[in-house]
């Protein structure tokens, strides 16, 4: 695919965050947003700060990253010969339509532009664009900078190839990108998080536990364990046979879709990286490692 050139439109703690990412990866990085440039020179200093501060990269990575980047308050300017654009200016339709507008008089239809919105649908952001297969959702996770998870969703217009090159290019920024195959509101993640936040909440306000101990039953047990193989391939583990096992062991009756979780399980474990396990023993080892890391940071170990 050659250098890419990475536009970042809004330079707040998202926009930022995710600049820095491309950045330390080697993209051709632009900053563009109405503030005057030491505001965003400020922010993206700021998230270089705290990454090489967690040790994520080091003070030399940053200012070689830092100085091969380029700011500018002309959109059309900044966008010129992009190959992809990230837009994280405010959650207003009519503002982030006409903002693609703009953006593909200048670069066709050859430029993917991904939203950072979680409340838009890509549909939407579509209606009455130059270019609609161009354009996507791509919303990380907070904090952008650090957590690798980005997810994809195309709306009716969105282009299959475009959804594509939006994974290879936030896989080369060095993110984790997930694809939700549908429009519905949260997404993937925000759908998991709020139904544990209000199953969470519900506890608490039912005298169940306390704020604290419904956060160390979080961060201790289920949490340390998704945080590792995810909530499918955690529970296929539990179980010797996995999904295909599971009725058989709690007395239930055996349902199709079991067998379709079982499938997806064997694909996750092959397509995981060697060093983490490709066999229901290999990622056992893995996890197992990787819990003892974490109950070292919490000094539990």
């Amino acid at each position: 695919m050659g250098k890419i050139k990475a536009v970042f439109v809004g330079t707040g703690m998202i926009g930022a965050g995710l600049a820095a990412n491309a950045m330390l990866n080697g993209y051709e990085t632009v900053l563009y947003d109405v503030v005057p440039q030491e505001k965003m020179e400020g922010n993206i200093r700021h998230i270089m700060d705290i990454l090489v501060e967690a040790g994520a990269a080091t003070r030399q990575q940053a200012d070689e990253a830092l100085a091969a980047c380029w700011y500018s308050n002309d959109l059309e300017q900044a966008v010129q010969g992009a190959q992809f654009v990230q837009e994280c200016i405010p959650e207003r339709l009519e503002l982030k339509k006409s903002t693609y507008a703009t953006i593909q008089k200048v670069t066709g239809p050859d430029a993917i532009i991904c939203s950072s919105t979680s409340k838009l649908f890509p549909t939407k952001l579509q209606e009455g664009a130059l270019y609609p297969q161009s354009i996507l959702v791509g919303p990380p996770y907070n904090p952008s900078y650090l957590l690798p998870l980005i997810e994809l969703c195309g709306g009716e217009q969105t282009a299959p190839e475009a959804i594509e090159k939006a994974k290879e290019i936030y896989t080369g920024m060095g993110k984790v990108a997930v694809v939700c195959k549908k429009e519905i509101y949260g997404f993937i993640v925000n759908r998991l998080s709020w139904a544990a936040l209000d199953a969470a909440k519900e506890c608490v306000r039912d005298g169940v536990c306390s704020v604290e101990d419904m956060d160390k039953a979080i961060m201790f047990g289920p949490g340390m364990r998704m945080a590792v193989t995810g909530q499918l391939l955690t529970i296929s583990l539990g179980v010797d046979g996995g999904f295909r096992a599971i009725a058989e062991k709690y007395g239930e009756e055996p349902t199709p879709w079991n067998e379709v979780y079982a499938q997806g399980v064997d694909e996750e474990i092959a397509n995981r990286d060697p060093s983490m396990g490709n066999t229901v023993e290999g990622v056992c080892k893995f996890r197992d490692r990787a819990f003892a890391q974490l109950l070292k940071l919490h000094k539990l170990l």
